[in-house]
């Protein structure tokens, strides 16, 4: 049985350098990535972006319900999967 289901994966990131790259590669099957960064001094936007299907965008943290409405409102799908960048998927989800 084939799925045609459209997945956005959410993360919201603050200076991830250390766990964004695998957990972007354990994301590679998603249609969608949004990152929605507070700002990160390190190297977590110039990761992201070497990952194609990667939305990278900016914003001053108020609270974790406004970082995670915030990256709701700019999905293009109705399945989401939210993660936090030092979360690994296992094989069987993916």
């Amino acid at each position: 049985m084939i799925c045609n289901v459209k997945l956005t994966a959410l993360i919201i990131t603050l200076n991830e350098e250390d766990h964004i790259r695998e957990l972007l590669t354990d994301l590679s099957f998603a249609d969608e990535i949004i990152i929605v960064d507070s700002f990160s001094t390190d190297k977590t936007k110039e990761i992201a972006n070497s990952f194609k299907n990667v939305i990278f965008l900016q914003k001053k943290f108020e609270n974790f319900s406004s970082q995670r409405n915030f990256a709701i409102s700019q999905s293009k799908y109705d399945w989401i999967l939210f993660l936090d960048a030092d979360e690994r998927l296992t094989p069987e989800l993916t």
